[in-house]
């Protein structure tokens, strides 16, 4: 993301991923991770990306 736009700025844009992997690049490249998966409560990128749009609606409408 930021060698391709090197003046992005997060700022409201929820970021999300699945796998450790990329986690930890988006960590590294000091951007705020918002939704994850796999995890024990969310298998999918389906099911994590519902539960976040259900727990964040009104943040990122």
């Amino acid at each position: 993301l930021l060698k391709n736009f090197p003046d992005f700025e997060q700022g409201d844009i929820a970021i999300g991923c699945f796998g450790n992997t990329t986690a930890k690049a988006v960590e590294d490249a000091g951007l705020r991770l918002d939704c994850k998966a796999p995890q024990p409560e969310y298998p999918s990128m389906a099911a994590a990306l519902e539960a976040f749009l259900e727990n964040n609606h009104k943040a990122h409408v």
